[in-house]
Parts: C-alpha cells; structure tokens; sequence
C-alpha cells in the first residue's frame, strides 16, 4: 500500500466512524452499572408508605424483566416525610448520575423546586401535582410530566356528568386552597361549554363555614350542587345533613369522597394523628371509622377508578393500606425507564426532549404491563421507536405539548338504591366552541353610520396596571407591553399616559433589577417605559381624573382628547365576583356601574368619538355588559362568572409574568395583517384563549372596521 492510499484509506475510516457515531445512536453503555432515577417524594407513614411500595414493585418487575439494555434501575430515595423538600431537592440536582425525578408530591411543592431541575436539565414526573397551573407553566418544555390527572380537565367530565344526569343549574362550594382554587377557576369555564348555568359560587375556610353556605347556595334550588372538600368526611356529612334540614330538592355532587360501596361515609385521622394512632397500638388502618351518614340516592360522584385488578393483585397492601396515588406512582417509575432508556440510546439528546420524543407519539405500539412488555418497550426505545407502556392508570400516553396525560384516570358513579353504581362519562377531548363567541364569521356592519364616512381624528391612549408586589408582576408587565406595543406602532409618549405601580424593577425578589419582562426570554419591557403615575397616586381618583381631563395642580397629564378622537384605555388588575375592579392590595374598587357611569361622563365631556376598552381581570365580563353608551366597544379577558389566567410562567423568578388573554392579543396584533378587523381580531383571541372566555360588547359601535384603529394604526 502507499504511503496516499493509506492517507485516503485513513481519512476513509474517520469519516465512516463520525458517520456512524452521528446516524447511529450509541446502545450500548459507557458503564454496565446501574442507571439512577431520583425520587422526591413521601415515603414513610399512612401517606408515604403506599407510595414506597408502588415504587418497590414497578422496580422490581423492570428489573426482574433484565432492567434497561441489561443495566437494572436504582432509586435514589429522598423522603419528603422525614426531611427538608428543598434540600433534598438540590441534592437530587447536583447529582449527575441523575437525569430524571420522580416528584414532588404537591402542586406548590413543584413550583419550589422546578427551577432547580430545570437549570440542570433534569425531567421531572408527578405522581400527585394535579393543578392546571402545572400545565400552562410547564407544556411544551419537556421538563414536567406527570402521571395524575389535570384538574381542570376532571372538571370538564363532572360538568358532562351532571348534564348527562339532566343537570341544568349547579352552584359551586370549594375548599379554600390551592386545590380548591382549581375548580373553582375551571367549572364556570366549563359550565360555558356545556349550557349549564352557575347560580352561586362560594368558597369555605372551616367546617363550621358549610352549613351557612349550603343554606345560601341553595335558596335558587339550583339542581346540583358541587362540593369540592378538603377530604374529610365531617365536611361531607355536613354538606348532607345541611341539605337534608332545609329539605332542598338540590342534589350534592361530591369529587373524590372517601365512601364505602354502600356510600357510608369514611372517616380516619389526618396523616400526622394516625401515625401516632398507629406506633401506639390504639388504630387499625383495616377497621376504619364509619359515620352513621350515608350519602343519598342520585348523589352524583366523581372518584379514583377502581385498581386494575392485575395490579391490585401485585401491589403489596401495606399496614398503611391503599394510597390513591400508588397507581400513578407506580406508573411514574415506568415512564421515567422509558426516559432514560431514549437518553442512555441517543446520548446527544437533552432529557427534555428525550421525554418529548417518547411520550407524546401516539403510533407506537402498546406494550402489555408484563416484565416482557417492559423489555420490548426499552428495547424498541433503543432503536429510536416509540411504543406506549400500558400501565397501572391504562395507556401512558400524553398530550402532543407534553406534561399532560391525554385523557383523565377518573371514575364517575352515582347512588342508586344505596348502592354506588358506575356511571360512565365517555372523556372528550374538547376545544372551545367557536359559537360561545356570540359572534358570526361574517357579518354586516353594526354602525349606523358607514365605516367610510367616520373620521378618526387623532389617538389617545391610557394604559394602567393598579396591583402591586412580585406575585401580580404579570399585571404590571401587561400594561408595560401594551405600552412597547404602541409605541413601536408610532405612538408618541404625549399621547400615551401610563399609570402603574412600579415597584416590581425593585422588589427584592427580582434577580434582574431595573428589568421587566413579559415572556421568558424575549425583550426587556420597562426600561424604555415612560410612567406619567407611579407608586402610591395610582389610585381610583387618579384614574378617574385622567379619563374626566381634569388637570390638577401638579400639572400631571390627562387625556387632551375630544369628540373626534380615537381612545383605548386598557387595564389590567385583579377582578372578583360582581365585576369589581381591583386597585392595589383592594383598598379601593370600581364597580361596573361605577364604571358604566364613568364612561357616560367621558362621553358628555366629549372625551371620545370612539373607544375600545380592554380589561384585563378576572370577572370582568360583568363590567362589558353594564356599558351602554354608545360608540364605545368593551373587550374583556373573561366571561362574567370566570376568572382569567396567567400564562409565561418563569421558573427562575418563581412567578407569572403575563396573562393568558393579553398575550394573545399582542401576539395577534403582531402578527395580523393591517386590514384585519376587530370583529376578527376578537374572534381570533376568543378561540386561541385556552382557560377562559373573551367577552366583546358594542353599543352602536362597528366591530368590522380596522382593529389597528384603536391600537395607534392609521
């Protein structure tokens, strides 16, 4: 051979070998040693103890089965009973033989900790978290899955529910707490969807707290009412026997009651005075209190499905007895193999989109719940397929943006001859229904004066955000990007007044200071802002005079608008039942009426010839229906019993920094062509809108005219 052939035939080799090493993903192992997953989860006592042995078995049959390309799965156990969640939570963080965490147990256990994982690159799978909050924080980044249902898709099923059972009319109880929050956020939605109307929402702090507010929610006789506990069967009981004094034709709807089969209710200690009750010798978990109340006939039920009998056979039942998360534990375990049977393959893949590409392809092949189905699912991971481990809770198979299963584990049931009978509610997979909008894709022009013939005369505009503090720094990063939003349209600062609290730049909490942004990643938004109100003045009054022109002795600005002009007044706060608009920490409101009126005074001071109002908040469909005067269009964040949700959420900052319906109305503006309308406009947010439902309301107002009118567009 000479000395050029052996150079090509070099060079040859080399590039066949980085050929190899790029196309075909790496099987085998650097090591022959364990592969670690995390676990952070409770895992002693009545509440961790189920949990332990559910993880127990799950590793045990993976491992028996010949574990992940030969190389068996090792838990790094880290007991949230016994010990600090957050210092735990670094450990498992720091250590770089660990790639993905099963945990934590809780929703706000989750927000603490995310951002450790998510610097680190690290996966991380709930067993229990189960609020939406997860969802809209965390989809589409790949780094949080969990095993348990969203509770806001279960309140989509418990409305199907009760309108399968002829249900027309419900009012709302909840617990007041995190949990609680979720449904009481969510029904209304979802009463929308179904036709079904809220006639009363209340929220109750302690068991003495039911009784009063049974007896006020069902003054209406509303058909239903749903009752979302904190778990204890006294609360249940109390419900019952409220409702049986009043001798009220209202039926109870319960979510996750701890029943027996004959619907007598179950009653046990907390965690903490049963593990007493236990290690004394004075309680056995196997004879559990009953209460002499028994939940009546047509009671509807929401609950846990009963345990696939195969696993309920396999799962040891401990001294502890059952957990209602040991299925979904066990479950975690498996998709957290298949995560790391995709990373140990395809090494140049992060976690995150190892847990992307596996979990959310729906054309694999299902694997049975074997030692056998597990091998053929790691092996075909391995070779870059993608098939779906049928687990404890069914089909492992989440939604195409991640952290969610595509339909609930859930089971629906009524009473029926004192005997809880199943009640089949067949999950949908449901979008908003584009005619809740109230709004046809094509329709004549609602002016009676032609479109042509309006003169626009000049802009004004005026944007407020009236909370303060780090955890409504959302509120304040709308109204700041609203205002980049006009001004990269043209508009000058004379023409824009601002008011907004600004104390978010400073707060001590902010590890950017000076810096305020709208989503993680894109531009800074408040350094090129220009307040004309700061800090304590951003107040009712100060508004109020803004909108009436009424210039004080200070000679701060106020609208120098008149009858010909074009204004938007957008804003952005907290809003509660009634319409209410929020200012600081609620220390003064504005009521719709207030408001409405408010409005009429603009117009006799010939402020405007046109307006659009946006608001930002919660409820704030109350206030777009009680303004009537006309040339004035209301836009609103949210139906009048829905409350409004927050979108960008930032790990690093540990907060939300926008709202759902504001980011999509500046990504809408953005991205729209110029001669898009405000009719479509709107109809374009109502349906992107995920978790509520914009309102749009006109008095002898045109929606089909140019919506970048009201947005400083010629």
């Amino acid at each position: 051979m000479t000395y050029i052939q052996f150079i090509i035939k070099t060079v040859f080799l080399l590039i066949l070998c980085s050929f190899i090493s790029v196309c075909i993903p790496c099987v085998l192992s650097e090591e022959d040693g364990p592969l670690y997953i995390g676990v952070l989860l409770p895992l002693n006592g009545p509440e961790g103890q189920p949990l332990y042995n559910a993880l127990l078995l799950s590793q045990n049959q993976i491992n028996e089965g010949g574990g992940i390309g030969g190389r068996p799965v090792q838990l790094i156990l880290r007991d949230t009973s016994t010990g600090d969640l957050m210092k735990y939570a670094e450990d498992l963080a720091k250590d770089p033989r660990i790639k993905v965490v099963i945990g934590p147990y809780s929703s706000d256990d989750l927000f603490a900790v995310a951002d450790l994982f998510i610097k680190k690159q690290k996966v991380l799978i709930s067993p229990s978290a189960s609020s939406d909050e997860i969802y809209r924080a965390f989809a589409g980044t790949g780094s949080v899955w969990r095993t348990v249902s969203n509770d806001g898709d279960i309140t989509s099923v418990l409305l199907q529910h009760i309108k399968q059972n002829g249900g027309k009319n419900v009012a709302l109880l909840t617990i007041n707490s995190t949990y609680g929050n979720t449904f009481y956020d969510w029904i209304p939605y979802w009463a929308i969807e179904y036709n079904i109307t809220i006639t009363g929402e209340e929220k109750y702090s302690t068991q003495n707290d039911i009784a009063g507010a049974v007896d006020r929610l069902c003054k209406v006789r509303p058909d239903y009412l749903i009752f979302v506990h904190s778990g204890s069967g006294n609360e249940i009981r109390s419900a019952i026997e409220t409702l049986k004094e009043l001798n009220s034709s209202t039926i109870p709807y319960f979510i996750y009651p701890t029943v027996d089969k004959q619907g007598q209710i179950l009653l046990r200690p907390d965690a903490q005075d049963q593990q007493k009750l236990l290690e004394s010798g004075l309680w056995n978990i196997h004879n559990i209190s009953v209460l002499s109340t028994i939940i009546p006939d047509k009671t509807l039920m929401l609950m846990s499905k009963e345990w696939d009998p195969g696993f309920s056979k396999e799962y040891t039942i401990s001294k502890y007895g059952q957990s209602d998360y040991a299925p979904e534990v066990y479950d975690a375990l498996l998709v957290a193999s298949g995560v790391m049977a995709r990373i140990t393959a395809y090494r140049q893949k992060s976690p995150m989109n190892a847990a992307l590409s596996i979990l959310t392809n729906e054309s694999g092949d299902l694997m049975p719940r074997t030692e056998e189905g597990f091998q053929s699912a790691f092996n075909q991971i391995q070779q870059g397929l993608t098939p779906v481990f049928i687990g404890a809770t069914g089909p492992l198979l989440f939604k195409s943006e991640g952290t969610d299963r595509r339909e609930p584990w859930y089971g629906t049931y009524r009473m029926e001859d004192g005997k809880i009978i199943s009640d089949p509610v067949l999950h949908q997979n449901l979008t908003k229904s584009d005619n809740k909008s109230g709004l046809a894709d094509n329709s004549t022009d609602l002016s009676t004066v032609p479109v042509q013939n309006i003169s626009h005369g000049d802009f004004w505009a005026v944007i407020g955000a009236f909370s303060r503090e780090w955890t409504n720094y959302r509120h304040q990063a709308d109204a700041l990007t609203m205002y980049e939003y006009l001004k990269s349209q043209g508009v000058s600062d004379d023409h824009i007044i601002l008011l907004i609290y600004d104390d978010i730049p400073t707060d001590k909490k902010n590890t950017r200071p000076g810096e305020v942004y709208h989503k993680p990643g894109e531009e800074e938004v408040r350094k090129r802002a220009i307040p004309d109100y700061i800090g304590e003045i951003v107040d009712k009054k100060t508004l109020t005079d803004v909108l009436f022109k009424k210039v004080e002795s200070d000679g701060r600005p106020v609208l120098q608008s008149d009858e010909n002009s074009t204004v938007l007044v957008y804003l952005s706060s907290h809003g509660v039942q009634g319409g209410d608009l929020l200012f600081g920490n609620d220390s003064e409101r504005i009521t719709p009426d207030e408001f409405a009126s408010i409005v009429d005074k603009m117009k006799e001071k010939k402020v405007f010839g046109r307006m659009l109002i946006v608001l930002e908040s919660c409820f704030s469909g109350v206030i777009a229906d009680s303004i009537t005067t006309p040339g004035v269009i209301v836009m609103t964040a949210s139906a009048q019993n829905e409350t409004s949700k927050a979108a960008s959420y930032d790990s690093a900052l540990s907060t939300w920094l926008s709202d759902e319906f504001t980011t999509e109305l500046i990504s809408r503006l953005k991205n729209s062509d110029s001669s898009v309308t405000l009719r479509q406009l709107y109809q374009q947010i109502f349906y992107h809108v995920r978790s509520s439902h914009p309102t749009i309301s006109m008095h002898n107002a045109s929606l089909d005219i140019t919506a970048g009118l009201f947005f400083g567009g010629a």
